[in-house]
């Protein structure tokens, strides 16, 4: 899997953004929402690399061709989901109806005292999550790495200034001591685990009928701290709908060190299998947009 969505340049500006914030956030939804379909346009049209991504991975999905107009509403619903994370920022939940299926593994697991590992991928909002865990006081961190993409986390921060305290930077040495004592206390921790750095150690799993490499180490961390994992997504259904799951995906366990490696490899791909089922449910939620299967550097090997 290339990942070189660890060294692409952000292609939004400052003014660019607090534009599109200020018309959210000042005018209806229903007028700002207007603005996505030039938007929408704009990425089509200039970025090759977004309309090959989005098409060959619309044509995993059963039913689905990659023409045009599945492509553009894919940029379509990625874009939705931008200006919807202003209102989800400013905890302007009001304006929309969301179910959430699962709450009752997160109640439980707070009672016990004990924390846990919340693991999403690039499918629908992970604010959709975040910011309801703050409305609702829910203890909840994310680790991240908080450099990547730095302009446009310092715009949608400054809509919230308590989602910058709720960061654990991935780039600070003390990041997985902080991460432990979190767990220690009951803090949730949420991270998502369908994109790995040069370095990380791997995993291969069966996605949508092809291999692809996953980080090991988000597993790794759960044998680490001994915590449960939750699989979770905040899928993106058309208008004002959204949909969140979270599904209870491995216990927390004390594990032989002979034992880790099968551990992180069973429940990585346990992990997939959930990323695939959402998305031959929600196919135009998901939002990597580049050469994830390496479709393009396999064709260039002939």
């Amino acid at each position: 899997m290339s990942q070189d969505w660890s060294v692409k340049k952000e292609r939004s500006n400052p003014a660019t953004l607090k534009l599109i914030c200020w018309i959210a956030l000042h005018t209806s939804r229903f007028f700002a929402r207007f603005f996505l379909y030039p938007i929408t346009f704009y990425f089509y049209l200039t970025s090759a690399q977004v309309r090959t991504a989005s098409e060959h991975y619309l044509k995993r999905i059963n039913g689905l061709t990659g023409n045009s107009w599945q492509v553009a509403k894919h940029i379509f619903y990625f874009s939705a989901t931008i200006l919807d994370r202003v209102y989800f920022l400013t905890d302007q939940f009001h304006r929309f109806d969301i179910k959430i299926h699962g709450i009752e593994h997160i109640e439980t697991q707070q009672a016990s005292g004990q924390g846990c590992i919340l693991l999403g991928a690039h499918l629908g909002s992970f604010d959709l999550l975040r910011s309801l865990a703050i409305q609702n006081k829910m203890p909840f961190k994310i680790l991240m790495y908080q450099d990547h993409n730095a302009m446009i986390t310092q715009v949608f921060n400054s809509l919230n200034p308590e989602l910058e305290n709720s960061v654990i930077n991935l780039a600070n040495e003390n990041a997985m001591l902080e991460m432990n004592e979190c767990l220690n206390v009951g803090i949730m921790v949420g991270m998502l685990g369908d994109r790995y750095v040069k370095n990380d150690k791997r995993i291969t799993c069966q996605l949508l009928g092809d291999d692809v490499e996953f980080p090991a180490g988000p597993l790794t961390l759960a044998t680490i701290t001994k915590a449960p994992v939750f699989f979770f997504c905040g899928v993106y259904c058309g208008k004002n709908k959204y949909e969140i799951y979270i599904e209870k995906i491995a216990d927390g366990q004390k594990l032989a060190r002979g034992e880790r490696e099968n551990y992180v490899k069973d429940t990585t791909q346990k992990y997939v299998s959930r990323i695939e089922y959402y998305l031959k449910k929600y196919p135009y939620n998901w939002f990597n947009f580049y050469d994830f299967w390496q479709d393009e550097s396999n064709k260039n090997t002939y």
